[in-house]
């Protein structure tokens, strides 16, 4: 994995994969009830980031339901926070 991201650097990946203004990309969003992703676009998004060095294992995935928590496993996996 190559450096680490901020938490505003994840947001504005997650907005643009999700075409959703940035704004609404805070911690507490669900991907599913606030950011209206359907299964086709969380892929693409789970795409994109293991193209940045960010993978999230199927088995994690399933767990993840909002911004935040994504936010913490990807920070857990690279050894400290840098954000929410």
């Amino acid at each position: 994995m190559g450096r680490k991201i901020t938490f505003e650097e994840f947001r504005r990946i997650i907005a643009e994969e999700l075409d959703v203004d940035e704004s609404q990309v805070v911690p507490e969003a669900s991907f599913v009830e606030d950011l209206l992703a359907d299964s086709i676009r969380l892929v693409e998004m789970m795409l994109r980031l293991e193209e940045m060095g960010i993978t999230i294992p199927v088995d994690v995935a399933w767990e993840v339901r909002t911004v935040g928590d994504a936010y913490r496993f990807y920070a857990e996996q690279v050894g400290g926070r840098t954000g929410p």
